[in-house]
């Protein structure tokens, strides 16, 4: 993944963030022939490519206002609230859900866990290259 260009790297990001979500996803379609086992590992894929849109766009709210000179206490602040106001919507939603029976609670965290796998993967990845660089375009 090459770094040197942010929204190319981010786009790299979301695409394998998504391939690996419809791979967890048919897995699990195999691995438990569970409706509300695939449903909850599609539940949380989906939550977390969506939540990682927010998060990517108020990165760019934040570099916006930085750049147009608001204070950085009133950045934080603005940024936390609508953070953690997402947050408990996303909580509550998801609360309801568990009380329903509609999704099962471990599926739903490795449905979930999509982005952080693909953080290790990419980290993993960028490590190799330093240590290994065979085939690398660095010269």
């Amino acid at each position: 993944m090459n770094f040197a260009h942010p929204e190319r790297a981010l786009r790299e990001f979301e695409l394998r963030n998504l391939l690996l979500g419809v791979g967890l996803v048919g897995g699990t379609a195999l691995a438990t022939r569970d409706p509300r086992a695939v449903g909850s590992v599609l539940t949380g894929v989906l939550l977390s490519l969506i939540l990682f849109q927010y998060l990517k766009r108020d990165g760019r709210w934040i570099v916006g206002q930085a750049l147009a000179g608001v204070s950085h206490g009133k950045i934080v602040r603005n940024f936390l609230l609508k953070y953690y106001l997402r947050l408990l919507g996303v909580g509550f939603l998801l609360g309801l859900a568990f009380r329903a029976g509609l999704l099962h609670p471990v599926f739903l965290t490795l449905g979930l866990s999509v982005v952080v796998l693909q953080g290790f993967l990419v980290a993993g990845g960028a490590l190799l290259e330093h240590i290994l660089p065979i085939g690398s375009k660095r010269r």
